[in-house]
């Protein structure tokens, strides 16, 4: 039997689950979506991602691939997979790939959205966050157009002993103001243990008044008498798209 290698696109709500990568008793993305999956075929997949999400992060446009033998119909099973999770989780699409095909590896930059609500919100208390200030766009986006390019992020990242670097490329970072929020974007080649979240919040904080620009930027540039990061909730933070090489 030939193995086929499938792609899958997928959304989930992360409120209720322990990040994307599995975890000891704990409720993860993964572990669901491998857990639906075996139910379905009776047997284990192996779901590979293309990187992890936090606890209480959400994802519009996670990817991920698994490696079948058997013949199947992919659409029937993403319905049967979907029918199988619980409504925090839906497979987008499934689409057959060349073996060679990485979720991770393959990936060209990851995008992110943070959104940052102008007041207390019930109807998006769970995916924004209210920080109990009004902020200043001109500031907050003097502070994003500071991170393009190539930057070494140790200092807004939570230490990690996997990171063979901390430095990042960042392609596109930007605020923009609508009705109801202040919305962040970001796309870099890759990203670090809460780093836009570090980014957000200390953005914010120079937004309020509590730091300096001048502050911002020696924490990016690693200086040692920078202050100290704040960190933004995971709730206000989304997983928009991940790109690849066409």
């Amino acid at each position: 039997m030939i193995v086929k290698r499938y792609k899958l696109t997928i959304e989930y709500k992360g409120t209720n689950f322990s990040g994307w990568q599995i975890q000891p008793d704990a409720r993860t993305v993964e572990g669901e979506l491998e857990a639906a999956f075996a139910r379905i075929l009776q047997l284990p997949i192996d779901v590979i991602g293309q990187g992890r999400t936090d606890a209480g992060v959400h994802a519009k446009g996670q990817v991920a691939h698994f490696d079948l033998e058997s013949d199947f119909n992919p659409q029937k099973l993403i319905r049967g997979v979907n029918s199988a999770t619980n409504r925090d989780i839906f497979i987008k699409s499934i689409e057959e790939v060349d073996q060679i095909f990485h979720a991770r590896f393959d990936a060209t930059t990851r995008s992110y959205q943070y959104t940052v609500l102008k007041y207390p919100s019930p109807i998006h208390s769970e995916n924004g966050w209210f920080p109990g200030y009004s902020l200043d766009l001109n500031t907050l986006i003097q502070c994003s157009e500071l991170l393009i390019g190539e930057h070494d992020f140790d200092g807004f990242s939570k230490f990690n002993e996997e990171n063979y670097t901390t430095l990042c490329t960042v392609v596109k970072s930007n605020w923009s103001e609508h009705e109801n929020s202040f919305m962040f974007e970001i796309e870099a080649n890759r990203f670090l243990r809460n780093m836009v979240r570090r980014l957000v919040g200390t953005m914010v904080e120079v937004s309020k008044g509590k730091i300096l620009i001048s502050d911002f930027e020696k924490i990016l540039n690693n200086q040692m008498e920078a202050p100290s990061t704040f960190t933004a909730p995971a709730k206000g933070l989304v997983l928009e798209k991940v790109f690849y090489k066409k």
